[in-house]
């Protein structure tokens, strides 16, 4: 979002999610992320920057991180491997 452009040179620092340094920054607190996976077969590109064959399968996460006003902060895209991702999930139901 450009509205939050002067968090740019601040992005990439070690073990510093982008969402922080926005709620940081300008004070807007991530209230809901939407995540989405989807599977999809790695372009050669793609395939030689995450050092695996061409044609292999991956996975594309894709965030977006909202404020309680409903406000997108931030849309994040990421590619992995097949081979180095899982993802694991537990759901309980409330007690009667």
């Amino acid at each position: 979002n450009a509205a939050y452009a002067g968090i740019q040179g601040f992005i990439g620092t070690p073990h510093t999610p982008v969402y922080s340094l926005i709620e940081r920054q300008y004070g807007e607190r991530v209230a809901e992320v939407k995540q989405r996976i989807d599977a999809k077969v790695l372009t050669p590109a793609e395939a030689k920057a995450l050092n695996v064959a061409g044609g292999s399968a991956g996975l594309v996460i894709t965030r977006h991180y909202y404020a309680a006003s409903g406000r997108l902060l931030e849309v994040a895209v990421n590619l992995h491997p097949a081979e180095r991702f899982s993802y694991s999930m537990s759901l309980r139901t409330a007690p009667a």
